[in-house]
C-alpha cells in the first residue's frame, strides 16, 4: 500500500473508532433514562389495570376483601404499593411491612401493640427517593381508595436485576456491532484507499517521466469525479508539453534560419566586394539594407515580446476608451486596406472604457488588425464589433481571410509558432505577434479566444468591465 493509502486507511479507521466511541458514550448515558421511561410507562399501565380490578371487587369500604389482590400484584410485578383510604390514612404498605405485621400477630401481640410497632417501622412514599405517583379508585362516583407507588429513577432503581440484565445485553450488542463494523470498515477502507491512490500513483509516475523529458504520457481514467478530471488535465498537459517541445525545437531552428539567411546574404555580398567580384553599387547596398532590416524586425519583435512579459508586473492603468485606440490603428493601416481593397465595418458602442495601459492596448489591436489585413484576401472584408455586460467587455474582430486550421488553433499564441510557414515567410511573419498579444491580454486580466468561422477567422478580445 502507498504512503497516501496508509494515511487514508488510518484516517478512516480512526474516524470509525471515534464514531463508535461517541455512540457508546451516548448510549451509556441515555440507556438508564430510556429504561426508566419504559419501566415507568409499563408500571403505570399495570397499576391502571389493578385499579380497575379493585374498583370492580370493592364492597362496602372493606379493603380486607381485596388485600390479597394488591399483595399478589405487588409481589408478582415487584412494585411497592401504598394504599390510602378516603380519609387520607394509609391502610396498606409494601410487602415487607405487611409480612412484619403478620409475624407479630403470630407472636401473640395484640392489634394495638402491633400498630404501635408498625407505625414506628412503616415508611411512607415520601420517605423514599424518586417521584411519587398515585392512582385514584372511583366507585359510584366517589373516591374510595388511592394507590401510591414510586417512579423508577437512577436514584431509586428498584428493578436493579432487570436493569442490569437489560444493560448488559445492550452492551453486548454494542460491542458485537462495534467489532463487526470495525472489521467491515477495515476491509472497505483498504479497498477504498487503494482505489483512490491507484490513479494518483499513475499520475505521479507519469509526472516523473515528464520531468525526465518523456512527454508522451497518457493515463487511462474512468468516471467523472475530480480524479478523472485530474487525469484528463494531466493528459492534456502532457500533449501540450509534447507539442510545445516540438515547437521549441522548431522555433529554435526557425530563429536560427531567420537570422542565418540575412547574415549569410550580407556576408556573401561583402566577400564578393572584397574579392572584387562585385561592386558596392547602389543596388548591392540596397539589398544588404533589406537583409539588415529583416534582422532588425525580428529583433524588435523579440524585444516586444520581452516588454509584453514585463507588463504583467509593471502595467500602468488608466481609464482608456477603446474606440479611440481602434480608430487610431485603422488610420495607420488605411493605405494597406486600400491596397487590398478590403472593406472595414465598425459596429462599436459609443463608450468602450476599460482600465489599462494605453500603449499596450494599442499594440494588441494593432497586431490583430494587422494580421486580419495581412492574411485577408483581395476585396475581402473586416468587421470589428463590440458587446458588453456587467462583468466583461468583448471586442470581436472578424476577417474573410484564409483561416487557421483546427490543429494549429491551440498553439498560435506560442512564440515562434507559425501555422503556415510558407505563408508567413512570404508575409515576413516572425511568429511572435500573437504571442505578444497573449502576454499583454494576460497583463490586463483579459482573455483572447480565436475561432474559425465560415469564410474567415474571428478573434475575441475579452476585458474585465471597468
Amino acid at each position: 500500500m502507498s504512503k497516501l493509502g496508509k494515511k487514508l486507511f488510518i484516517i478512516f479507521l480512526i474516524l470509525v473508532i471515534f464514531s463508535l466511541l461517541l455512540v457508546g458514550i451516548f448510549i451509556n448515558f441515555s440507556i438508564g433514562e430510556r429504561f426508566d421511561n419504559f419501566i415507568n410507562l409499563q408500571r403505570e399501565e399495570n397499576i391502571s389495570e389493578l385499579a380497575e380490578m379493585i374498583g370492580e371487587n370493592f364492597n362496602n369500604n372493606n379493603f380486607s376483601s381485596i388485600r390479597s389482590l394488591v399483595e399478589n400484584f405487588s409481589r408478582t410485578n415487584r412494585i411497592p404499593i401504598w394504599v390510602e383510604d378516603s380519609k387520607g390514612e394509609f391502610i396498606y404498605f409494601p410487602a415487607q411491612n405487611n409480612q412484619m405485621f403478620n409475624m407479630m400477630r403470630r407472636m401473640g401481640m395484640n392489634n394495638e401493640s402491633r400498630m404501635h410497632h408498625m407505625n414506628m417501622m412503616r415508611q411512607l412514599p415520601d420517605d423514599f427517593p424518586g417521584q411519587n405517583k398515585e392512582k385514584d379508585i372511583i366507585v359510584d362516583g366517589e373516591k374510595v381508595l388511592t394507590l401510591h407507588w414510586k417512579e423508577v429513577s437512577g436514584e431509586n432503581q428498584l428493578d436493579s436485576e432487570l436493569y442490569s440484565y437489560f444493560k448488559n445485553n445492550i452492551y453486548r450488542a454494542i460491542i458485537f456491532s462495534a467489532f463487526f463494523v470495525t472489521i467491515l470498515i477495515i476491509g472497505l477502507s483498504f479497498i477504498l484507499s487503494k482505489k483512490i491512490t491507484s490513479p494518483l500513483i499513475k499520475v505521479k509516475n507519469a509526472a516523473l517521466a515528464v520531468a525526465q523529458g518523456n512527454y508522451q504520457q497518457n493515463i487511462e481514467g474512468k468516471g467523472d469525479d475530480e480524479l478523472a478530471e485530474l487525469i484528463d488535465a494531466f493528459n492534456l498537459m502532457s500533449r501540450k508539453l509534447h507539442k510545445l517541445e516540438k515547437i521549441r525545437k522548431e522555433s529554435t531552428s526557425d530563429l536560427a534560419h531567420e537570422l542565418r539567411t540575412p547574415l549569410t546574404t550580407i556576408k556573401g555580398y561583402l566577400e564578393a566586394i572584397e574579392d572584387g567580384k562585385m561592386e558596392a553599387d547602389q543596388e548591392t547596398i540596397k539589398e544588404m539594407q533589406e537583409e539588415s532590416q529583416r534582422m532588425t524586425i525580428l529583433i524588435e519583435k523579440l524585444n516586444e515580446f520581452a516588454n509584453a512579459q514585463n507588463k504583467i508586473f509593471n502595467l500602468t492603468e488608466e481609464k482608456v476608451n477603446l474606440n479611440t485606440i481602434i480608430k487610431k490603428v485603422i488610420k495607420q493601416h488605411h493605405n494597406f486596406l486600400n491596397k487590398k481593397n478590403i472593406k472595414l465595418k465598425l459596429k462599436l458602442d459609443a463608450n468602450l472604457y476599460i482600465k489599462g495601459d494605453k500603449d499596450s492596448l494599442f499594440q494588441i489591436f494593432n497586431n490583430i488588425i494587422e494580421n486580419a489585413i495581412k492574411y485577408n484576401v483581395v476585396n475581402g472584408k473586416i468587421e470589428v464589433e463590440s458587446s458588453a455586460d456587467q462583468e466583461k467587455l468583448t471586442i470581436a474582430i472578424r476577417d474573410s481571410g484564409v483561416g487557421i486550421s483546427d490543429k494549429d488553433l491551440p498553439y498560435i499564441f506560442e512564440r515562434f509558432y507559425r501555422a503556415d510557414k510558407s505563408r508567413n515567410s512570404s508575409n515576413q511573419g516572425t511568429g511572435i505577434g500573437l504571442a505578444v498579444v497573449k502576454e499583454l491580454m494576460d497583463a490586463h486580466q483579459g482573455k483572447i479566444v480565436v475561432e474559425n468561422e465560415a469564410g474567415g477567422t474571428v478573434f475575441k478580445l475579452i476585458f474585465p468591465a471597468a
